[in-house]
C-alpha cells in the first residue's frame, strides 16, 4: 500500500527542459528530451520499429503527463521506438512517456491543418498503469477509523 513518487528508471536521467511545440521551431536536432503525453494512435512499422503520436502534456516532476485538459497540452509529436508494441496494449488514450533524441520534423495533417510534429526517436519509454492514470496515490480513509463514509 506504500506507493513513492519517485521516476520510473526508464524515464529518468539527463535530458533538456524542452516542450514538442519548441521543438517545431528551434535548432534542437540531437538534443535529448523527455516528452509524454495521451497516445492517439500506435503504428508498428515493416522496419522493426512502433510508431506513437502523442498529444502532448505537461509532465509532473516524474515525468507522468497530467491529464488531458487545454492548460496541460505542450504539442503533438511522434516517437518511434526500436521494435513491436501491440496496439493494444498501447491503446489509444493511454498515458505515456518517451526519453529520446529529437531526429527532425515531419509533417502530417490533422483534419485540414498541416502540423509539423517533432519526431523522436526513443531509446526509453513508460506506459502508466491504469491505477497511476488515475492519480490514485492516497486515500484519507486507509488504515482509519472514520464513521464517515469514505468517496
Amino acid at each position: 500500500m506504500l506507493y513513492s513518487c519517485v521516476t520510473p528508471a526508464p524515464i529518468s536521467g539527463h535530458f533538456v527542459n524542452i516542450a514538442p511545440t519548441q521543438a517545431q521551431e528551434s535548432e534542437v536536432v540531437g538534443k535529448v528530451v523527455r516528452f509524454g503525453g495521451s497516445i492517439i494512435s500506435t503504428v508498428p512499422q515493416q522496419n522493426g520499429t512502433t510508431c506513437f503520436v502523442v498529444l502532448g502534456l505537461k509532465l509532473n516532476s516524474w515525468g507522468e503527463p497530467y491529464s488531458v485538459k487545454p492548460e496541460n497540452f505542450v504539442g503533438r509529436f511522434i516517437a518511434c521506438a526500436k521494435g513491436y508494441y501491440d496496439p493494444e496494449i498501447y491503446q489509444k488514450n493511454r498515458k505515456v512517456t518517451f526519453v529520446g533524441k529529437i531526429v527532425g520534423t515531419k509533417k502530417e495533417k490533422v483534419g485540414d491543418f498541416t502540423y509539423n510534429y517533432p519526431l523522436i526517436d526513443v531509446k526509453s519509454l513508460y506506459l502508466w498503469s491504469k491505477q497511476e492514470e488515475n492519480n490514485v496515490r492516497f486515500s484519507p480513509c486507509w488504515g482509519s477509523y472514520s464513521l464517515l463514509p469514505c468517496r
